[in-house]
C-alpha cells in the first residue's frame, strides 16, 4: 500500500499538478513542452526536501528534543513551501507572450519574486552552515572564549571601584596598628571583600555554562559568510527557488498548453456566467412573476473589459416631437 501511494505522488500528474498545471488540458497537446513541466515539478520537490531538512537542521542546533525539532520542522518547512507553491502557482496562471517579455517585470511579479528570493534566502542558512559546520565550529570555541574573557573582564569592573574603596579602607585601617576595634572593622572589610568576590565567581560561573551550552546559531550564520563554499551554496539554492519560474516563463504564452488553458478557462466562466443570469430571471419569475433579465453594463460579460458606449443625450424639443409622435 506504502508503495503504491509513494507511486502516485511521483508520477507526472501528481508533480506538474505543484505548478498549477492541469494534467487533463496537457495530455490533449501531446505533452507538449512536457519536459519543462516537469522539471519545474520535480523541482519543487526538491525544493520541499531541502526545505524540511534545512529547517530541521535549524531546530536541531537550537533544540535538543527531536520530538519537538520534527514537529516544529514539519510545521515551518511545510509553511514555506505552501507560501512558495502559492506563489508558483500564481505565477504559472499569468501567461504572457514570448514577444512581450518585458511584461514579467511588473509590480506583482517583482513582489512575487522577492517572496520567492526571501523564503529562498532562509531555507539556504542552515544549508550553508551544515556544508561548513566544522570549520565553523572552530570560529564559534573562538568566539565563546573571546565573549566569555570580554565578560569576565566586564563583570570585574563592575566590582572594581567598590573593591578599590574597601581595600584602601583595609590598608587604613591595618595602618593604625593592632586594636580590637580596628582588628573588627577590617574582618568586616575582608567579609565584604569575599562577598564581591564571591559574586563575581558565580557570575562568571554561570557565564560560562550559557555561553558554552548555547550553539549560536544566528552567530553561525554571521561566520558563514566568510567561506566561499557557503556562499556559493546560498546562490545554488536561490538559483534552484527560481528555476521553476524560469522555466515556465520560457514557455510561450501562445504554445498549445496554455492556448487550450485559456480556452478552457474562458469557456468555464462563461458557462458559470450563463448559469447565473438563468437563475437569477428564474429567481425573479419565481418570487415576483416578472421577467428581468440581468443588466450587462459591459458588452463582453463576464470579463467586463468593454463597456457599452454612452446613449446618445437628445434636446427637449426631440422628446416633445416624440410625444406628438405617439
Amino acid at each position: 500500500m506504502s508503495r503504491q501511494v509513494y507511486i502516485k505522488f511521483l508520477n507526472r500528474k501528481s508533480i506538474v499538478s505543484l505548478i498549477g498545471i492541469d494534467y487533463a488540458i496537457l495530455q490533449k497537446t501531446d505533452n507538449d513542452n512536457i519536459s519543462k513541466f516537469y522539471l519545474s515539478g520535480s523541482l519543487v520537490v526538491l525544493i520541499m526536501i531541502i526545505s524540511f531538512l534545512s529547517v530541521f537542521y535549524a531546530f536541531e542546533l537550537m533544540f535538543s528534543m527531536w520530538h519537538a525539532e520534527l514537529l516544529l520542522s514539519s510545521f515551518f518547512s511545510l509553511m514555506f513551501f505552501n507560501i512558495y507553491i502559492f506563489l508558483i502557482q500564481t505565477f504559472s496562471k499569468e501567461v504572457f507572450p514570448t514577444t512581450y517579455k518585458i511584461k514579467f517585470f511588473n509590480l506583482s511579479n517583482l513582489s512575487r519574486i522577492g517572496f520567492v528570493l526571501l523564503i529562498g534566502f532562509l531555507i539556504a542558512q542552515p544549508v550553508k552552515i551544515f556544508f561548513v559546520r566544522h570549520q565553523l565550529d572552530n570560529d564559534i570555541v573562538n568566539y565563546k572564549e573571546q565573549l566569555y574573557n570580554n565578560f569576565c573582564k566586564t563583570n570585574t569592573d563592575l566590582y572594581k571601584a567598590d573593591i578599590n574603596k574597601l581595600t584602601h579602607e583595609r590598608q587604613h585601617y591595618a595602618s593604625l596598628g593592632p586594636g580590637e576595634t580596628i582588628n573588627e572593622q577590617v574582618k568586616k572589610i575582608e567579609t565584604q571583600l569575599s562577598n564581591i568576590q564571591n559574586l563575581i565567581d558565580e557570575a562568571n560561573t554561570n557565564a560560562y555554562t550559557k555561553i558554552h551550552q548555547s550553539n549560536f546559531f544566528i552567530k553561525r550564520i554571521e561566520f558563514a559568510g566568510k567561506y566561499s563554499i557557503a556562499n556559493f551554496i546560498l546562490v545554488v539554492i536561490l538559483g534552484i527557488f527560481c528555476a521553476p519560474i524560469a522555466l515556465i516563463y520560457s514557455i510561450s504564452g501562445n504554445s498549445r498548453y496554455y492556448t487550450l488553458k485559456k480556452h478552457s478557462d474562458k469557456t468555464l466562466v462563461e458557462e458559470d456566467y450563463k448559469r447565473f443570469k438563468q437563475y437569477y430571471s428564474k429567481l425573479f419569475r419565481f418570487k415576483y412573476d416578472l421577467d428581468v433579465e440581468f443588466y450587462e453594463p459591459f458588452i463582453n460579460p463576464p470579463f467586463n473589459t468593454i463597456r457599452k458606449p454612452v446613449p446618445e443625450y437628445r434636446s427637449q424639443e426631440d422628446f416633445f416631437n416624440n410625444l406628438i409622435d405617439l
